[in-house]
């Protein structure tokens, strides 16, 4: 009912009139008269069945997390002691 009100008129006044009750649709109706219908006392009401299922799920057992120090390497040239040459080689193509 929100979409077919809200093609005539603003949404507000859509949403407005979808949720007040003043503006029922068929389902409103077909419900309100099932709801306010004689009801059947003769029908037995079923009593709901509980199924209990186990299922076994496997246990994953984790060792314990160490921690481990990784050696840092430097790749600078001056703490090696060597400079960078200068100028830098050239390759010789043949």
């Amino acid at each position: 009912m929100l979409i077919e009100y809200s093609k005539q008129q603003p949404l507000s006044v859509a949403i407005s009139q979808t949720f007040d009750g003043n503006h029922p649709c068929s389902l409103c109706h077909a419900v309100n008269s099932g709801s306010h219908s004689k009801k059947k006392t003769d029908v037995q009401q079923a009593t709901p069945k509980i199924d209990m299922i186990f299922s076994m799920r496997a246990v994953r057992l984790q060792p314990p997390f160490v921690p481990f120090d990784y050696k840092t390497n430097s790749l600078s040239f001056r703490e090696g002691g060597q400079s960078p040459l200068v100028p830098p080689p050239r390759t010789v193509l043949v």
